[in-house]
């Protein structure tokens, strides 16, 4: 099978990585965790390495909050606006989900200048969002929800002259939580396509991170307003605090579809993260990395020691992680005093990791990863996918069962004739508008499932393929079996791709869609995870990210797995 890796760097990492069945099984796509190459931390070393200055050009809000903010946002070559519409909705308004017609924040990233008829425009379309029209020039426009736990706790704090207190923030702390940044096309939102290929905002997700980003900024400012209001002599947030937060988030069944509907993007997903921890664990670490490696694990440690409050079932608690992690800092220690080791120093703490469960393991590997920068331009070309299927018509029905014998042996694990394996269904809710599942034979809307059952529908195909002859054309066979088409695409046109399937059953009883939402949103560069059921989960975004003026100044420091502040004073 070709790589398809575009580097040379990333062909020899490709020939390095874990079994491809380790990498896409559910439990190690569950478990992921934010590295140097999620889309987070790659927009903001991007954005201080070119000190991308973000300027309050417009802030006319009244004493609740209510009105519009815009930024200035100054790119190599390029100049974009983030307008913020705000308001002050009462909590009964407040909903997460797309069917929501309020919110406290709705948002765009527009290139270009904002006169006031452009901002009329947006200003009635923006805060409309799904039923909204956007004009020219829009990249991104999103949404965002005060917080009812820590909003009108931090403005009251700071009203008091007082900073948050650690204990009461909470253990994902933010003050505005999102629930979504739509972008390429929708609403008429410019698209992927039409950004150009030297564009600041041309790599997949950057320009959706400015904008979440952004909002962020937003959001401690506006705290910060609110308080003022109440009081003249309110304190601001201290620098601790105004890193901490991050922007929330609530996430739940869409992101399973999209990546099973896009097995391109998930395989350079899956490959931002196999790769460069191949290549990490094949280093030899100087003294100046086990240094810094003694200090990331402590401080991994420290952080997740704290979430004492944070609901994580299915998963490990933080402070059951922070035991892990004691554990390989201990080793760490005493390999850098003088113990032996027969085999590269990220090798052997992986391997210690293990022994303490995988997602102590994938934490560390994050760690490791985040040694090397080697990597990072060349992981960025992995991002850019030709979602194409080709299939060639006259190759044969045989070579096609061929390659599911090599690329699908996972899905005959699973036994289809076992009621439970398709047990569920999955569709889009036209009154939800989100996608759903349903227990097949007994809820509404099965006429209208997503077809999102790769292994029944490989096993379907590899039968159908066994009643005709091996040489049979492919194109003869699609004559003869046209509901067979969607099927055969997918077989025949990721026979080149390594990680274009999860190895899991979403049709099953037992299927949780936490696994894929957790890696996706890990690769996004969220944390915090905090399940509410097994379909969605809360996160945080950019939780201790610097903030524009640090941005603006050139400064990324060290914010992977960034503890609470110290102090509360």
């Amino acid at each position: 099978m070709s790589s398809g890796r575009p580097t040379p760097a990333l062909v020899r990492a490709q020939h390095l990585a874990r079994p491809r069945d380790e990498a896409l099984d559910l439990a190690e796509l569950g478990t992921a965790r934010l590295t140097r190459h999620s889309f987070s931390r790659s927009f903001i070393r991007a954005a201080a390495g070119e000190r991308w200055a973000s300027v309050l050009e417009r802030w006319d809000l009244d004493a609740a909050g209510r009105g519009t903010v815009i930024y200035r946002v100054e790119l190599p070559g390029r100049t974009c606006r983030f307008v913020a519409f705000s308001d002050a909705i009462g909590e009964d308004d407040r909903d997460d989900r797309v069917v929501a017609e309020r919110w406290d924040l709705a948002v765009a990233l527009i290139e270009g200048e904002v006169d006031e008829a452009r901002l009329a425009d947006m200003r009635a379309n923006v805060t409309r969002q799904e039923d909204g029209r956007a004009c020219a020039g829009i990249l991104v426009w999103g949404r965002a929800n005060r917080s009812e736990r820590f909003f009108d706790y931090a403005v009251e704090r700071l009203a008091a002259g007082q900073q948050p207190e650690a204990d009461r923030i909470g253990d994902a702390a933010y003050l505005m939580r999102s629930t979504a940044f739509y972008a390429n096309g929708k609403f008429g939102l410019v698209d992927y396509d039409g950004i150009a290929e030297d564009h600041p905002l041309r790599l997949p997700y950057r320009a959706q991170m400015l904008a979440a980003w952004l909002t962020r900024e937003v959001s401690i400012d506006l705290a910060e307003h609110c308080a003022a209001a109440l009081d003249a002599d309110a304190a601001r947030f201290d620098e601790q605090w105004r890193r901490f937060f991050g922007l929330g988030n609530a996430t739940g069944l869409g992101l399973v579809p999209y990546v099973i509907r896009h097995p391109r993007i998930l395989d350079a997903w899956v490959a931002l993260r196999e790769l460069p921890l191949a290549h990490a664990l094949e280093q030899e670490l100087d003294e100046r990395d086990e240094a810094r490696l003694a200090e990331l694990l402590d401080r991994a440690r420290r952080r997740f020691a704290e979430q004492t409050t944070l609901v994580t079932a299915p998963y490990p608690t933080g402070p059951e992680l922070a035991e892990g992690l004691e554990v390989v800092a201990d080793l760490l220690e005493r390999i850098r005093s003088g113990e032996q080791r027969a085999v590269p120093l990220g090798r052997v703490l992986h391997e210690c990791a293990a022994g303490e469960g995988r997602e102590v393991r994938q934490v560390v590997d994050s760690l490791l990863v985040e040694l090397d920068a080697g990597l990072d331009a060349d992981i960025e070309r992995l991002l850019h996918c030709d979602e194409h299927l080709a299939v060639d018509l006259a190759s044969s029905c045989g070579a096609l069962r061929e390659t599911i014998a090599r690329d699908y042996a996972w899905v005959w694990r699973h036994d289809l004739a076992a009621p439970e394996a398709t047990a569920m269904f999955w569709f889009y809710s036209a009154n939800n508008m989100e996608p759903r599942r349903h227990r097949r034979g007994i809820d509404p809307g099965e006429d209208v499932q997503m077809g999102v059952g790769i292994p029944r529908m490989v096993q379907e195909l590899d039968a159908a393929l066994a009643t005709v002859a091996a040489e049979t054309a492919l194109g003869d066979f699609l004559v003869a079996h046209p509901w067979q088409r969607a099927a055969v695409e997918r077989v025949a046109g990721l026979a080149d791709v390594i990680y274009g399937e999860s190895h899991g059953n979403p049709l099953a009883g037992d299927y949780v869609p936490l696994d894929l939402q957790r890696f996706q949103l890990a690769v996004y560069g969220m944390d915090n995870f905090c399940p509410q059921s097994t379909d969605w989960v809360r996160v945080t975004l950019f939780g201790g990210a610097p903030r524009a003026s640090d941005v603006a100044a050139g400064l990324d420091d060290d914010w992977l797995f960034a503890p609470k502040p110290l102090t509360v004073a």
